[in-house]
């Protein structure tokens, strides 16, 4: 992440749910007094930090992180190694899934018949750091249904979430690039399903400057 094109930019990275993202700084120029900063984040937790970072080590607490450079000078910047580690303890569930890419394929999950999905599953969804998600998905034979049957979909970024009861078409767009599907446990026992995909969109700052553009 070096050099005048790298001033302000953003890369992510995922392992398989399970794991979590290591990153060693190799070598750093940024500086707090020239406000420069290097923010990291993912699902469940966010660091902002600046100077002496040369031989520091960072964890994530999920299977994701998104590194984010902001420079004010041109030259400099920041050199990384990335790896990954089992997570310690059981950060999600065995019937959680990970989706990562441009677009893809939503299936729900269906009822364990030994209910190792009790309380939920979930479908985790990572896409470019600059581009946001859409989701349009049929949700079908959710049966007599109860209050305890639902969908939700979180945004990582704004931490907005929208629950989706009884059968519909359903459109969805995320503010960021992270999103979070839970599948209630009422849902899986109604045997309920859904199908649909997932694409990318264009951030707002992106879509902003091509209305500029035009105009």
């Amino acid at each position: 992440m070096r050099g005048p094109g790298q001033a302000d930019c953003a890369v992510a990275i995922g392992r398989p749910l399970g794991e979590v993202v290591t990153l060693h700084v190799l070598e750093s120029s940024l500086s707090c007094s020239a406000g420069d900063v290097l923010l990291l984040w993912d699902r469940l937790t966010w660091r902002k930090t600046c100077g002496k970072l040369t031989g520091m080590t960072f964890s994530s607490k999920a299977n994701t992180l998104v590194v984010r450079q902001r420079r004010v000078r041109p030259e400099g910047g920041l050199v990384l190694r990335y790896g990954s580690r089992p997570a310690p303890g059981t950060p999600h569930r065995d019937c959680d899934m990970q989706l990562f890419g441009p677009w893809g394929e939503i299936v729900s999950p269906s009822m364990s018949p030994n209910g190792s999905n009790s309380g939920g599953c979930r479908i985790f969804i990572n896409v470019a750091p600059q581009a946001r998600i859409a989701i349009h998905a049929l949700v079908t034979d959710v049966g007599t249904g109860t209050g305890a049957s639902y969908i939700s979909i979180r945004d990582i970024h704004s931490l907005k979430t929208m629950t989706f009861r009884g059968q519909q078409a359903l459109y969805w767009e995320s503010e960021g690039s992270q999103a979070e599907m839970e599948f209630s446990q009422g849902f899986l026992e109604a045997h309920a399903s859904l199908r649909g995909q997932y694409w990318t969109l264009q951030s707002r700052v992106q879509e902003s400057w091509k209305r500029k553009e035009g105009g």
